[in-house]
C-alpha cells in the first residue's frame, strides 16, 4: 500500500528524538525540550519531548485554546492540576483538559521524561 499523504503532505518517518529539534522555554532549572511534530504538520496536533531534573517546578501553566496529555516514560514527580497534587511515575499518562492549570515538580535527584501531546479545540 502506498502512504497517501495528500491531506496533510507530512511523509511517513521515523522521528528519533535525539534527532528531534530543540527550543528554549525558560525555566527555573534543568529542562530541555524538543519538537517531535511542530504545530501544523497534522492539523490541530502538536507533540513534544521534555526532560526534567529536579530540583525544578516548571512554570505553571494554563491552555485555553487545547486539550493537553503527557505520555510519561520515565521518571516520577509531583503533578500539580488546578487545587490538587498526584505523585506520577511511569508509565503513566496525565490528562489535561483546556483551562486547567498545571505543572511539575521535581526534588532534588528526580528525573522525568515525558511527551506532550497537544490537541487545539
Amino acid at each position: 500500500m502506498v502512504n497517501d499523504n495528500t491531506r496533510t503532505g507530512l511523509p511517513a518517518e521515523v522521528r528519533l528524538f535525539e534527532q528531534c529539534e530543540s527550543y528554549t522555554q525558560h525555566e527555573p532549572g534543568l529542562a530541555s525540550f524538543r519538537w517531535i511534530l511542530k504545530q501544523g504538520e497534522i492539523p490541530e496536533v502538536c507533540m513534544g519531548l521534555v526532560s526534567l531534573e529536579g530540583p525544578i517546578h516548571k512554570t505553571p501553566g494554563v491552555h485555553q485554546e487545547w486539550d493537553q496529555v503527557y505520555l510519561v516514560f520515565s521518571g516520577t514527580g509531583m503533578v500539580h492540576l488546578d487545587n490538587r497534587s498526584e505523585r506520577i511515575a511511569s508509565p503513566s499518562a496525565v490528562i489535561i483538559p483546556a483551562g486547567t492549570r498545571h505543572s511539575i515538580e521535581l526534588q532534588r535527584g528526580e528525573k522525568i521524561e515525558y511527551v506532550y501531546v497537544n490537541k487545539w479545540r
